[in-house]
């Protein structure tokens, strides 16, 4: 039971960031892995799961790791301040580029995105320009998001 929960610890951090990090049996910092509001966030990764929750209980949160190109992070619905921002309770969406997608974010064809999508409504238009599909992943984990490092 122990190792499954490691499992899924890692594999949240994978895919909130794209890269491993060392735990050491908590939670773990990583820095300036959520994009939320044109801001960028540090998160602590908790080993913190849970199954559908109550209607309004949780956030989106936009996972770009398996999405085609690498270089774009994560994009949260919500952040610290907002009214509506739900402790870092996330409902994880799955991002994919599109082939039109491909060509408009990484034009120069190196596999990773020229410029990032930044918050939920820049999400939300390119899924509506065609370049991404966001397809429900039906998983629920915690990892608040934190001001960055440095910019305190």
């Amino acid at each position: 039971m122990k190792n499954q929960l490691y499992i899924v610890i890692l594999t949240i951090l994978v895919v909130l960031t794209g890269t491993t990090a060392l735990y050491a049996g908590g939670a773990t910092r990583v820095a300036e892995a959520i994009w939320a509001n044109d801001n960028l966030y540090d998160t602590i990764v908790t080993p913190t799961t849970f199954v559908a929750p109550a209607e309004h209980s949780t956030d989106r949160i936009y996972s770009f790791m398996m999405s085609g190109l690498s270089g774009q992070r994560s994009v949260a619905e919500s952040a610290p301040g907002d009214q509506d921002y739900n402790g870092g309770r996330w409902d994880l969406q799955m991002v994919v580029f599109t082939a039109q997608g491909i060509n408009a974010h990484d034009p120069d064809g190196d596999g990773f995105v020229n410029f990032e999508l930044t918050n939920s409504e820049d999400v939300l238009a390119h899924e509506q320009l065609g370049h991404i599909i966001i397809n429900e992943a039906n998983f629920y984990f915690e990892c608040p998001l934190l001001p960055r490092r440095g910019n305190r």
